[in-house]
């Protein structure tokens, strides 16, 4: 007779937190520190959190640093500039070196002013109601530096305009 394999002692508190970790990490990817958060939020305590933590990352479901390549490619393709991805980032809790990773496709300041066009050419219907030139140009840089945009980028589109 075979004896069946020995089921291992669970620790519901820390199970519950694992399940409800991985049913966060589904649907979409979170940084350690915004799992932790959402984890001690919903009462479990910062031991059932650290282990939960390890755990995930054991199983390769949470690695920061694709997430910081994830979302900073997101954001990018949504039309953000640089300084508002570093921004998004830090808040959810990333260091500076994988920030420095994550946004380095995006430093070149020819890729910047190219996007930053393509952004204000979209607003284009809403620019060109505006009659006052000085307005007009106002408006660009506000929405431009809203969306992160360097102010030498957003200086290089507007003389790129003429206005």
């Amino acid at each position: 007779m075979v004896n069946p394999p020995a089921i291992p002692s669970c620790d519901a508190p820390a199970d519950a937190a694992l399940a409800r970790a991985l049913r966060m990490l589904t649907r979409r990817d979170h940084t350690e520190q915004e799992l932790g958060v959402k984890l001690r939020q919903k009462g479990f305590s910062h031991a059932v959190v650290a282990h939960v933590l390890k755990r995930c990352r054991e199983l390769g479901y949470l690695n920061d640093a694709r997430t910081a390549m994830l979302m900073a490619d997101q954001l990018a393709r949504r039309g953000y500039g640089p300084l508002r991805i570093r921004q998004t980032l830090t808040a959810k809790g990333l260091n500076d070196a994988l920030i420095e990773r994550a946004l380095a496709p995006w430093t070149d300041a020819a890729g910047q002013v190219q996007a930053a066009r393509a952004q204000l050419e979209k607003r284009r219907v809403r620019l060109d109601r505006e009659p006052d030139p000085w307005k007009r140009r106002q408006i660009a840089y506000r929405f431009l530096a809203g969306r992160g945009f360097p102010a030498e980028v957003i200086q290089q589109v507007m003389d790129d305009l003429g206005e």
